[in-house]
């Protein structure tokens, strides 16, 4: 009891705020709403029922025959893991948690191997990147495509430093189908339960941002959310150097409101956030090692 009472005066500046600011945050909340319907909505959604029917059809495994191996020979991962890096390097965040969580509940892949390729298989949708870095360093091609062919590089190499020492594949059979009209109805369904919380999250650190960030710091704006960080990058009275090494900090860690719906995701398996939370610290790092020696 006492401690929830420490939390009375903070709800209290932040009702009090909420009030006070309504304009603000209503702008807020519908820019939220304009991003999620302009550019993730349309991304998202056909990804992740694609991602579903990838598996009810088993194409995975197919994947996995084709270049299984050679993944498993150089990363010491199930064979999955060569059709999950593939489908996340064009599709995504959160559509690769989306996939690795789809899996893992299919029993192609443990908790541990799961947790282990969510962490090098992060990735903004390249599309995305190209037309936001464009704004950022317009006539600066080889700028935009380093930082966007950057952390492809980053993963794989993070793949290969964390490997295992070995790993033995044990091929699982695969599971009785149900009937084709359900599965859609019920991917639908799913994909439409994990939309509705990837735009409340974006939502609330649009409202964050717009409170505790009025004058959209970028650094600030890019720990919490990626789009706003990228965005406040476009007018910012800095160099390019600068403006570089803050673009592949946003890239490389996500912004919360990405880890946040990449935990929401994960909420109802056993795939760890924490193991994800280390790689993209990693790989933060190493990014801007990288973008001062390149």
């Amino acid at each position: 009891m006492k401690k929830n009472i420490l939390y009375v005066p903070l709800l209290s500046i932040c009702t009090i705020l909420l009030f006070k600011n309504n304009l603000e945050i209503h702008t807020a909340i519908i820019d939220a709403c304009t991003l999620f319907i302009t550019k993730l909505f349309p991304s998202l959604f056909p990804m992740m029922i694609l991602c579903d029917l990838f598996i009810y059809f088993d194409l995975p495994s197919l994947f996995a025959k084709i270049f299984g191996s050679f993944w498993v020979k150089i990363f010491h991962t199930s064979p999955y893991g060569a059709f999950l890096f593939f489908l996340s390097s064009f599709s995504g965040s959160p559509s690769n948690a989306y996939a690795i969580s789809s899996l893992h509940k299919e029993g192609k892949i443990d908790a541990g191997e799961a947790s282990h390729i969510l962490g090098f298989s992060f990735f903004s949708n390249p599309l995305f990147l190209y037309t936001m870095l464009s704004l950022i360093f317009p006539n600066d091609l080889s700028t935009v495509l380093k930082l966007i062919l950057l952390p492809y590089f980053l993963n794989l190499f993070i793949a290969f430093l964390t490997r295992k020492k070995t790993y033995t594949f044990t091929e699982i059979p695969p599971k009785e189908k149900e009937n084709f009209g359900n599965f859609l109805s019920n991917s639908i369904k799913k994909a439409m339960n994990t939309l509705l919380f990837i735009l409340g999250s974006i939502s609330v650190f649009f409202i964050i941002n717009e409170m505790i960030n009025p004058l959209n710091t970028p650094l600030l704006s890019g720990t919490l959310e990626i789009s706003q960080g990228l965005n406040s990058l476009i007018k910012a009275n800095i160099s390019n150097e600068a403006k570089e090494l803050l673009a592949i900090t946003f890239i490389s860690f996500g912004g919360l409101s990405i880890h946040l719906q990449i935990k929401g995701i994960l909420s109802d398996t056993n795939i760890s956030y924490k193991t994800f939370f280390i790689y993209r610290i990693f790989e933060t790092i190493l990014g801007i090692i990288f973008i001062f020696l390149i």
